[in-house]
């Protein structure tokens, strides 16, 4: 019996960091696996679970920071280098997944994308959640100009009860593809009108665990072993940079 072939990756968690810095964390990942690939044709993942240490309001890259007004004003706030609407960061779990991709080959971002969340959909089955793609679901509730990401819906989005309760997004550098998105466990006092999958179902659902098993799912999607891991020097340096020339810098937030 011939042996599967994988990859090390790499494995992270950062709970209750500032908002700022968890953007820029992405970003220098992002660049540093693109980096890596070009120079030495490697192949590398990264995964990150991370949390916030207050909540805070993440603007989609193409929205206005005067919409969030009044309503969201106590919330801290960042701005996102990827599309899509705003998203309240509080009671949930927010990942990222960045890994290299071959030169030219787009049609592999989507590939990425339906693949995890189909991992997200087995975590939670496994936790007894029916979460299911939107594009499967009869229940069709959608606003695609609502301010809030979990108020619209793309045929990915993953819903519970017709509620979305998990959505991503995408950013591509030269060799790599980042992919971050949320995951709804409750209801945030700031957005109630949005349940989570603890208020769908009664589940409740620990967060350090559903990551490690999510983890675990995404490793053999892509047939990695990924290895908790800490940020490179040239990560953290690139991420200071970044998050005071951007992601912590108001004309960044405020740029729309």
């Amino acid at each position: 019996m011939v042996s599967e072939t994988r990859s090390a990756g790499r494995l992270m968690m950062h709970w209750s960091r500032d908002a700022s810095w968890n953007m820029a964390v992405d970003e220098a990942v992002m660049q540093s696996v693109s980096a890596t690939a070009e120079a030495e044709g490697m192949a590398s993942a990264v995964m990150r679970f991370y949390s916030w240490e207050r909540p805070t309001l993440s603007l989609g890259y193409f929205q206005s920071s005067r919409e969030a007004m009044p309503r969201f004003e106590s919330l801290a706030q960042v701005r996102r280098s990827t599309g899509g609407g705003a998203i309240v960061h509080d009671r949930e779990l927010t990942y990222s997944l960045t890994v290299a991709t071959p030169p030219g080959q787009r049609g592999a971002r989507h590939d990425l994308y339906q693949g995890v969340h189909a991992a997200i959909v087995e975590q939670f089955r496994e936790l007894g959640v029916t979460a299911l793609p939107y594009r499967l679901d009869r229940q069709r509730m959608s606003d695609e100009d609502a301010f809030l990401c979990f108020q619209r819906r793309t045929e990915e989005d993953l819903v519970v009860s017709g509620y979305k309760i998990v959505g991503s997004a995408q950013r591509r550098a030269k060799r790599a593809v980042l992919q971050h998105g949320s995951v709804l466990l409750r209801a945030s006092s700031a957005a109630p009108e949005l349940p989570g999958a603890f208020d769908l179902t009664s589940r409740s659902i620990d967060r350090l665990a559903f990551a490690e098993g999510l983890a675990a799912r995404v490793g053999r999607l892509l047939r990695v072993d990924f290895r908790e891991s800490e940020l490179t020097p040239a990560e953290l340096g690139a991420c200071d940079r970044v998050q005071h020339e951007k992601y912590g810098n108001q004309d960044w937030l405020q740029r729309r």
